[in-house]
């Protein structure tokens, strides 16, 4: 299955970002404050598993002044197994899986937004069958969602947008159309994290390729900035997907100039390099379960890896990657190890979100409060300068 998605990515994902513009499509919502069965809504108790066996368990307090003032807009990657190449808005078992494992780390800080969208499935890449139109359906479902929010429920708030593989793809486009050319709106942007698409920049520099505008991240309190990477246990090789311009989802840039993106989330909170991976422990629904890893003797809905990956970014021979390096050397550490489980072309790509979510949220969390103290401190001088109007004018 590995092999075979592939080669058809190799085919069909390049250039989703350019897609033509199309006419806004339906959507529903997947996640959203006050929705019954909420799937980013659920237990985050965690069991700390260390290489001795379980050390405790916590659960992350909600951040109630954070949540007031921000909100989180995802999009989730490719987990539709529908048998057409555009997915229906049928609330499938992997969309709420997928939600679960990649926004619920998050929502102690942030309401949580997330369209189910008419997503181009596993079907259409294995059978090339991905062309301009069925990605153009797909970001179509995407845009339409944000609009709605934008319009209906933003008021604004900081926004916190998360993506990852062809989320991110369509995230990508997203931020171009907007964040890029609306300085009003690019206030707004707390921060995107952008895992696993391919976004690129000038050589040596923060925007040039993927945004204009919009700047990859350089330390916890930055604003309005971008966290992205794709992860590898090695130098990407030659026909990878991800880490090399013009590999998935990537735009039409020339590698001589442009590079990927990394952004090692473990240097920003100030972790020295050191993964806090966080994973749902369900068993998740279909085919991805042979390939991901099982948690299912884990009691906790969530556990916690302490002190077995490190991660570090690194540039060799056109690639740009994140390496995860399993820095475990207790003999009796049996915890499970990730994997490249849909092989070298891919790297750690099904793990990725969730191997760094402890760095992750950690991240967005310093960025929302520093949005925080933005508006406070916006507030101060408003107030300071009606009085002084006021003042003047008597």
């Amino acid at each position: 299955m590995g092999a075979g998605i592939a080669i058809a990515l190799v085919g069909v994902l390049v250039g989703v970002g350019t897609q033509p513009a199309m006419a806004e499509q339906q959507f529903t919502w997947l996640c959203k404050p006050g929705r019954a069965n909420d799937p980013c809504q659920g237990s985050l108790l965690t069991g700390k598993v260390t290489a001795d066996g379980l050390a405790g368990q916590s659960t992350p307090k909600t951040l109630t002044r954070l949540r007031n003032k921000v909100d989180c807009f995802y999009v989730y990657p490719t987990v539709s197994l529908q048998s057409g190449d555009n997915a229906d808005l049928n609330e499938d078992p992997q969309l709420d899986a997928i939600a679960a494992q990649q926004t619920s780390r998050f929502t102690p800080g942030c309401r949580m937004f997330a369209p189910l969208y008419r997503q181009f499935t596993v079907s259409a890449i294995l059978g090339s069958k991905v062309t301009e139109q069925v990605a153009a359906t797909a970001y179509a479902g995407v845009k339409a969602a944000w609009n709605q929010y934008l319009k209906k429920y933003n008021k604004g708030r900081g926004i916190v947008l998360i993506g990852h593989s062809q989320g991110t793809g369509h995230l990508k486009k997203l931020i171009s159309q907007t964040f890029d050319r609306k300085p009003n709106l690019r206030k707004r942007l707390v921060s995107a994290v952008l895992i696993g698409g391919n976004v690129t920049v000038k050589k040596g520099k923060r925007t040039g390729g993927s945004f204009r505008k919009v700047p990859s991240c350089v330390r916890a309190t930055e604003l309005g900035c971008v966290i992205a990477f794709s992860s590898f246990l090695s130098e990407p090789p030659e026909d990878a997907l991800f880490g090399r311009v013009g590999g998935a989802l990537s735009e039409d840039v020339d590698p001589a100039t442009h590079e990927v993106l990394c952004v090692n989330p473990a240097r920003l909170d100030g972790s020295g390099g050191r993964l806090k991976p966080l994973f749902n422990t369900a068993t998740f629904p279909g085919l991805y379960a042979t390939l991901l890893p099982d948690l299912s003797a884990y009691e906790t809905p969530w556990v916690s890896f302490p002190d077995m990956y490190s991660a570090s970014c690194r540039k060799a021979d056109g690639a740009s990657w994140l390496n995860i390096s399993d820095i475990s050397t207790a003999d009796s550490d049996q915890r499970p190890r990730m994997g490249e489980t849909l092989g070298r072309t891919w790297g750690t790509h099904l793990t990725e979100v969730n191997a760094t979510a402890g760095n992750l949220a950690s991240v967005v969390t310093t960025q929302e409060k520093t949005f925080l103290k933005k508006l406070k401190k916006a507030r101060k001088a408003k107030a300071k300068k009606k009085a002084k109007a006021k003042k003047n004018r008597h």
